[in-house]
């Protein structure tokens, strides 16, 4: 092999890529938002996709295998993300109460910002639409938000601010009836905000967790 054959059997084979890899990925996840939002009901090709995006089929399946695949990457992405904003919030607490407090606030705000809960609405959709890997993705994204919860509730008992038999079992109930309240339940089942208060979730929580909220015990 010659020097010249050597040097062009180094040279990359079809376009060079326009964007660094991450920045590629964001692109592709941005557009995917954006096209389900403006779908209504019809599915979404990936041709859409990627037309939004302004990439190549080659640079879509550079990082997905499938459109379900990339929808649930969207979905796990923003529950990465929200349960690190949560766990940011209650890092500040000054107790386990109020580190509790704070995750039931972050989890009711969900749907009370109108960005927020149109991104949450988007979501949704992804598991609603029964995309393949989508419900273990649902499950896994709800455990990254309830973690810091059930944290919160062990480091509580611990500590004598919470007196329930089971900080685990009783995580999992506060988590059930925030999660309602918010409207992140799906399946119809959720109670509407406007019905339930910021003070009556505090207060049924607490009640459950034995402890007084902190606006009783002023």
């Amino acid at each position: 092999m010659t020097a010249d054959t050597r040097q062009r059997a180094k040279r990359p084979v079809g376009r060079p890529r326009q964007y660094a890899a991450d920045t590629e990925r964001e692109m592709i996840f941005d557009a995917a938002y954006a096209s389900i939002r403006d779908s209504v009901d019809r599915p979404v090709p990936i041709a859409d996709i990627l037309s939004a995006a302004g990439v190549s089929t080659r640079a879509f399946y550079r990082h997905f295998q499938s459109k379900d695949e990339l929808l649930c990457a969207m979905y796990r992405r923003d529950a990465v993300r929200a349960a690190a904003r949560l766990v940011q919030r209650m890092e500040e607490a000054t107790s386990s109460t109020e580190a509790v407090e704070r995750w039931i606030d972050g989890i009711l705000g969900f749907m009370q910002a109108e960005a927020t809960a149109e991104r949450v609405t988007v979501l949704g959709t992804i598991v609603a639409n029964r995309a393949e890997g989508s419900e273990a993705v649902a499950r896994e994204s709800r455990e990254l938000l309830i973690a810091p919860l059930r944290t919160a509730v062990e480091d509580g008992a611990r500590r004598g601010e919470f007196t329930g038999l089971d900080p685990v079992a009783d995580a999992q109930m506060v988590a059930s009836v925030v999660f309602s309240a918010a409207g992140l339940t799906g399946g119809g089942s959720s109670v509407s905000s406007a019905r339930l208060s910021r003070a009556a979730v505090h207060s049924f929580c607490f009640r459950a967790l034995t402890a007084t909220p902190k606006a009783d015990r002023r």
